[in-house]
């Protein structure tokens, strides 16, 4: 066990700015997201109230929802917003929370890895193919956020893993103030 708190605390300090890093990028892509989509809704809406309504606003506004929906979730990894059972892990022994953080860690890595498996065999299947109303938008281009939110998925679970870990011993990440 002491080995594992001694990987984690020499691995926290990088891990913690990697997660800076990414959190800075998925928020500012997440809000250029919700800001494109609202922008896209709202011109739709006054469009439609002047009798010229636009036919791509649906297709387009839907597929960057999924993209919001996809990056965003890899920020809310990093943040620690998304559901978990501390509640009940926090009443385990030491290696009771090191056994269902492990198992946690690979079961929810293992589900993204298919995601992203899957995700790259539909955007190979889209090859050729472009959005309806759109023409010129090439499918695969929209489907990327399947993949790509996967692995952004995994990537901010396992830089989280050394945080965690110090969190399961009562220890905190070093240098978090910054």
């Amino acid at each position: 066990m002491e080995t594992i708190r001694n990987w984690a605390s020499l691995a926290a300090p990088s891990c913690h700015g990697i997660r800076k890093g990414l959190d800075l990028i998925l928020l500012w892509f997440c809000i250029l997201l919700l800001i494109s989509m609202a922008i896209i809704i709202i011109v739709a809406v006054f469009s439609r109230s002047m009798g010229a309504s636009l036919a791509w606003y649906d297709e387009v506004a839907s597929n960057l929802l999924a993209w919001l929906t996809y990056y965003g979730a890899g920020l809310a990894v990093l943040r620690g917003a998304h559901l978990d059972f501390s509640t009940f892990v926090d009443k385990l022994p030491v290696p009771g929370r090191l056994i269902a953080f492990a198992l946690a860690k690979l079961i929810v890595i293992s589900f993204f890895a298919v995601m992203v498996y899957a995700g790259w065999v539909l955007v190979d299947l889209m090859q050729g193919e472009a959005l309806i109303s759109l023409e010129w938008v090439p499918r695969p281009l929209v489907q990327s956020a399947l993949p790509i939110g996967a692995m952004l998925f995994i990537l901010a679970e396992l830089v989280t893993v050394p945080a965690g870990l110090l969190a399961l011993f009562g220890d905190t990440e070093p240098d978090t103030a910054s």
